[in-house]
């Protein structure tokens, strides 16, 4: 099939070459949208409103597929007023599955470079235990943290109880002192007296994204090895993530 790129993340070095090798063709940005079969928006980044204007995408053809990584207003009501097919990346749970994994490699490998002690015996909680949250938990389990799991419901409760992790609720989280306090949730879970509370106790990190799970500007001045780690795949193991996408591409390109 034929289609354009516009690279704004180094995934997409990775994701095009992963898509030429599986004969899709890539034109230059600027060509006429009326010949292609698919268009791979910016992964996170603005669109040149000038250039994809109103009349650009009423010229797209109208079995065209349309992609980008997350969700872009601008290009969400083109393909809705034109009837487009478009396909968020990042809101797909097959996509999400795989990258957990280079996700959970970024986090620890800056825990390994910023901590004086071994992860091995230290106690970690994980904020959140869905897709990244229950990796990340079983890779640090695997490297003999003492993980816990903070849920906030029975399902979650259960879950991470059997995959053999500890599990506390929010009214919980003094109980306990934590090396490491891990955030997966993208939303406040943490209110700033929390954070104030637990003061230079803990590393603070965040894997979220916004509004995500406290206040890290906060949490830096109490404890500076403290680190929002937003958009790991986009700066660890590009290759694989790169891929990771190019797959889903391909797979909706072939109607799977």
């Amino acid at each position: 099939m034929l289609g354009m790129i516009l690279v704004d993340d180094r995934r997409y070095l990775h994701t095009k070459n992963y898509l030429k090798k599986k004969k899709h063709v890539f034109c230059e940005t600027d060509t006429m949208p009326h010949i292609l079969d698919f268009m791979i928006f910016p992964f996170a980044g603005e669109i040149d409103v000038d250039m994809y204007n109103a009349a650009y995408f009423t010229a797209v053809r109208k079995d065209a597929i349309i992609f980008s990584g997350i969700r872009n207003a601008y290009l969400a009501q083109m393909c809705e007023e034109n009837g487009l097919d478009y396909h968020v990346m990042m809101d797909d749970t097959s996509i999400a599955t795989k990258n957990a994994v280079p996700t959970s490699e970024g986090v620890i490998a800056h825990l390994v470079r910023n901590r004086e002690s071994t992860i091995a015996d230290s106690r970690v909680l994980i904020i959140g235990y869905g897709i990244c949250g229950r990796d990340l938990a079983r890779r640090l389990k695997a490297l003999d943290a003492d993980v816990y799991a903070l849920v906030r419901n029975r399902e979650k409760e259960f879950a991470a109880t059997e995959d053999g992790m500890k599990t506390i609720y929010l009214h919980g989280l003094f109980e306990y002192d934590f090396d490491m306090i891990i955030n997966t949730v993208p939303q406040e879970v943490l209110t700033q007296e929390m954070v104030r509370r637990l003061g230079d106790s803990a590393m603070l990190i965040d894997i979220a994204s916004a509004p995500y799970g406290f206040n890290m500007e906060l949490a830096k001045s109490l404890n500076e090895k403290s680190a929002l780690l937003a958009g790991i795949p986009g700066k660890h193991a590009l290759k694989t993530s790169g891929e990771i996408l190019g797959a889903y591409i391909d797979a909706v390109l072939k109607g799977r």
